[in-house]
């Protein structure tokens, strides 16, 4: 719909799309209606039109023709046209034109004529045909007199068309497209409301769908929410979306509300299955069992015929939530469960449910019962483990006839006095395991294994006593080989805790992905398959009763902070920079080994005027003066990526625009990095692609304007130019080669440069870092190490002079300092400091040039000067060689559960400049979070040694 299909003067109300939309004829409330008098209730140009018709009729009317014949005649058009018999009225106005060749239809009669039609064929459907008759009203009478009725016109059918299609994709279920097609409207045309009840059905279909989708993610609470704002989808008309509220109440805490509802449905089910499904719901929702009972009993009560079919369906849900309550290890609840129910159970004659009977009572020391069910269970299923177990059972219980009955069910072959002896061994590994006596346990269990070999339920036990004996490897494979046979929630349980305890794992995934049962469900299976070759690394979490789940989603924080730095020193004029930094940092953890980060920063910085050794020198004496930007607070820039750490590789992914520069835009910067850890002892190499600002001088970091003025001989040389802005293209390769706690690290580096800028020329260069550090003192929250290390650096300019051309930042053609490195750490509960320092000796050339570096502006110059017999005198080379060193200090530090300090301070020296630095931030960590031991790991500080930058 365009704009002007919608003028905000123009627009009929809701109430008029509605008669049209619900064909009452136009022509009742049109001011083009004929009334009775045969007269148009228009202004007086309509009726001067209509007279004049009638003139010109007159006078070209048949012979004995009079006005009032064609008078008439009209009348019967505005009376087809009225009642909307618009064939009919065209043909009279054609044979009219055909008897009166002089007779015209009035514009008034086109009119309503070409507009009723329009509106029938909005009706009948023939949308494509009314909008070209749209287009020949706007034609015909988009103009003149009748311009504002047209426009009126229109705005209606138009709207009525849009809301047509609006209902048409309400009718067909698109939802989403008529929520988007809403948009696009009032989008065009702001004043534009759409139907109240569109609205209504569309957002209650909308919260239908979303019912089902929260569901399938059991977001319960969002299923509680979407009632309080949509109750009507969740009425007994919808019946599915109503259940699922009652299960959404029960998960989240509101049993007495869930139970109401619940109620509800069985008084509106239909049949006894559909109770049932109701019903199977209710128990798994683990809402109270007196109310579950309490809805059975509305259930039979609506359903008498099905009475016996429900208290069968009862007796499994009860069944089931004792189950549930006994793997647990709420054997006291299952027991109250079962027991008022006993009699019920007994009747079924159902040997599972008279071994899980039995289980539950002598896991609730009431070893008579026990004892009853699972002779019970035997009779019923005839097998020789029930038997066992009933034998055992019995001789604990010295019921001797039972005993003798039991014995009678197990095979031939094994003397009595062995088959005692064993019994005698298995009750004393019984007895012990009950006093927790675990090696006594194991050494009874061992005797009674020499006359044959144990049940699954004894190798159960003897599993424990291993465990609780420490020895996790031979406890993690008999509950291995017992999981196979068994996969039982219990085998799981001690396969994952042994196999944690002896950090392997990857044994209980490949143990799950082989094999049927729940050990599946006690572990992160899609984490583990992502990360299959670092499972036995990574730190998984152990949640009781038994359950595996991933390390904790990595922090979540906002940082405000700021920096400051200051390079150079007095009178170095425009190589001195003062820097002052704003910045504000988020990191939001995706996952345990994903976050994604975002900083704004905003540069405010401060640089010197050109000193006597950065203007121009003549040939001749000369007087120079200039004038260079000195200040410049730059706009925010900033940077967005993503941070992956993974026990065997790191990426980080950032992409950003920093700063726009005193002469000009900003342009993109960005890192992409890949650390490969080969080995736990924290070993890696990387590579990595740098685009930043060259952040040493206001020229290098933002560029600036110069106008230099130079007198010699009666000429003035004017030289106003914009230049500086450097940007630094980097490829990267590194190595670190861990020693452990006692050994040799090794770290090598190099860096590839580009160096770019405007007005400036690119500036190929390379460094390279290489160090050997020894731990000297490790423990007690201490890393403390030394050893050499050696930078060394080259470029193929030399680009430090601030004169026109050159980018102003250190580009030396040689530089080396061989140095005596030193690292130490100490971290406490919630904090940490690290301090760093190298002293050594540097040895450094920088090439001498022109005063102009940019070749264009050179010959320009030159050419000019020359015509004067003048020159510009260039720089010298430089070498030196002096003591240099650098200090640098890193502190955090929890100040509550949620809130850090950060701080660090930095300085170096050397021949060629000097630099200090500070910063200080404060960050909010989001989530409840155990104070970490330490936050930060010692070997990053030595492996991020000599990173110069």
């Amino acid at each position: 719909m365009k704009k002007n299909n919608h003028p905000k003067t123009s627009r009929i109300p809701y109430w008029v799309s509605l008669i049209v939309a619900g064909s009452f004829p136009l022509g009742v409330t049109n001011a083009y209606a004929m009334p009775a008098a045969g007269q148009i209730q228009r202004g007086g140009n309509v009726l001067q039109t209509h007279q004049s018709s009638n003139l010109i009729s007159n006078i070209y009317t048949k012979k004995n023709h009079s006005l009032a014949t064609i008078g008439a005649i009209e009348q019967k058009i505005w009376t087809a046209i009225n009642h909307n018999h618009l064939r009919a009225a065209n043909g009279l106005i054609k044979q009219t034109i055909a008897q009166y060749p002089g007779w015209h239809p009035q514009p008034s009669m086109k009119f309503v004529l070409l507009e009723k039609t329009i509106w029938a064929e909005i009706r009948l459907g023939q949308i494509s045909l009314a909008r070209v008759n749209m287009q020949h009203l706007q034609e015909r009478f988009g103009q003149g007199v009748m311009a504002h009725q047209t426009n009126v016109s229109l705005v209606s059918m138009r709207n009525v068309l849009e809301e047509n299609r609006l209902w048409h994709l309400l009718s067909e279920g698109h939802l989403r497209t008529l929520q988007t097609a809403i948009v696009q409207i009032q989008k065009e045309d702001p004043s534009y409301q759409p139907p109240q009840k569109l609205l209504a059905l569309m957002q209650q279909g909308l919260a239908g769908r979303k019912v089902s989708q929260l569901a399938l993610r059991k977001e319960w609470s969002q299923i509680v929410a979407l009632h309080a704002q949509t109750p009507s989808v969740f009425t007994l008309a919808y019946a599915g979306n109503r259940q699922t509220w009652a299960e959404a109440l029960a998960k989240t805490g509101h049993t007495q509300h869930a139970t109401l509802v619940y109620l509800s449905l069985l008084q509106d089910s239909h049949h006894a299955l559909q109770a049932q499904n109701i019903l199977n719901q209710a128990a798994t929702s683990r809402i109270p069992f007196q109310d579950l009972k309490a809805l059975y009993a509305r259930a039979q009560a609506r359903f008498p015929s099905a009475q016996q079919s429900l208290e069968h369906h009862f007796l499994q849900n009860v069944l089931m939530l004792a189950a549930r309550a006994h793997n647990a290890h709420q054997n006291a609840q299952a027991a109250a469960l079962v027991t008022p129910e006993s009699m019920a159970i007994e009747q079924l004659h159902k040997a599972r449910d008279a071994e899980l009977m039995g289980a539950i009572f002598s896991a609730n020391h009431q070893p008579h019962k026990a004892l009853q069910w699972w002779v019970r269970a035997a009779q019923w299923s005839g097998k020789v483990g029930d038997w066992q177990i009933v034998g055992n059972l019995a001789m604990a219980e010295n019921d001797l006839p039972i005993a003798d009955e039991a014995i009678a069910h197990l095979p031939a072959g094994t003397p009595a006095s062995e088959h005692f002896r064993r019994h005698n061994d298995i009750m004393a590994a019984l007895r012990d395991y009950k006093n927790r006596d675990y090696p006594g346990t194991l050494r009874e269990l061992h005797a009674a294994q020499q006359f044959g070999p144990l049940s699954s339920g004894m190798e159960t036990i003897k599993a424990w006593s291993l465990v609780h004996t420490r020895h996790y490897q031979a406890a993690s494979t008999l509950f291995t080989r017992l999981y196979q046979k068994h996969p039982s929630s219990g085998n799981a349980a001690g396969v994952l805790i042994t196999d944690q305890q002896t950090h392997n794992l990857a044994h209980a995934y490949r143990l799950a992905t082989v094999s049927k049962g729940p050990l599946a469900s006690h572990l992160p299976m899609a984490s583990m398959r992502d990360h299959l070759n670092d499972i036995n690394i990574i730190p998984w979490r152990f949640m009781p009763p038994a359950q595996i789940v991933p390390p904790p989603t990595r922090q979540s924080y906002l940082a405000l902070g700021g920096s400051w730095e200051e390079r150079g020193g007095n009178d170095s004029g425009m190589t001195q920079m003062t820097e002052y930094l704003p910045s504000l940092q988020a990191q939001w953890g995706i996952n345990w080994h994903m976050a994604a980060f975002a900083q704004v920063s905003s540069p405010d910085l401060y640089g010197g005027q050109p000193s006597s050794g950065q203007l121009p020198t003549l040939n001749v004496a000369s007087t120079t003066s200039s004038h260079a930007t000195g200040h410049v607070w730059q706009t925010p820039q900033f940077l967005l990526g993503v941070d992956n750490r993974e026990p065997h590789q790191h990426w980080r992914a950032a992409l950003g625009w920093t700063s726009p520069s005193g002469i000009g835009g900003g342009t993109v910067q960005g890192l992409l990095r890949y650390t490969f850890i080969p080995s736990s002892t924290g070993s890696n190499w990387s590579v990595h692609l740098l685009r930043d600002s060259v952040r040493q001088t206001l020229l290098s970091y933002n560029g600036v304007q110069e106008n230099i003025q130079t007198t010699a001989a009666g000429h003035t040389l004017d030289l106003p130019y914009t230049w500086g802005a450097a940007i630094r293209n980097q490829v990267g390769a590194s190595g670190y080669l861990s020693g452990g706690k006692h050994g040799w690290s090794l770290i090598g580096t190099l860096h590839l440069n580009a160096i770019t800028g405007q007005n400036i020329q690119t500036n190929l260069g390379a460094s390279t870092y290489l160090a050997a550090m020894k731990p000297v003192f490790t423990g007690a929250g201490w890393w403390i190490t030394v050893g050499p290390s050696v930078y060394a650096e080259t470029y193929a300019r030399n680009a430090d002079f601030t004169s026109p051309g050159y980018g102003g930042y250190f580009s030396p053609q040689m530089m080396v300092q061989p140095s005596l490195s030193a690292s130490a750490s100490h971290w406490w509960h919630g904090g940490g400091v690290n301090i760093s320092a190298a002293v050594g000796y540097q040895w450094l050339h920088q090439a001498g040039g022109p005063y102009l570096g940019f070749g264009a502006l050179r010959n320009q110059v030159t050419a000019s000067l020359g015509t004067q017999g003048l020159a510009l005198s260039p720089y010298a080379s430089s070498s030196g060689h002096n003591i240099a060193g650098s200090v640098n200090v890193v502190l955090t530090q929890q100040l509550s559960t949620h809130w850090y300090l950060d701080a660090g301070a930095s300085y170096q020296a050397n021949p060629a400049f000097q630099q200090a630095q500070a910063g200080l931030d404060i960050r909010y960590v989001f989530g409840k979070r155990k104070a970490p031991k330490r936050t930060f790991l010692p070997a990053q500080f030595v492996l991020g040694m000599g990173r110069y930058g």
